[in-house]
């Protein structure tokens, strides 16, 4: 599956793939289509 994620400490995000993670006991695995990011947020992040 693909994952936005902040790899280091400074600016910058990457999109990755990463393995699609196996729901422990008690657990459920969602599947999303789509997500979204405040613009505010990506300034910060970036």
């Amino acid at each position: 599956m693909k994952a936005l994620i902040k790899p280091d400490a400074g600016p910058g995000l990457e999109l990755t793939e990463v393995p699609v993670p196996r729901p422990g006991p008690g657990e459920i695995l969602v599947k999303v289509f789509g997500g979204g990011i405040c613009g505010t947020d990506l300034h910060i992040f970036t």
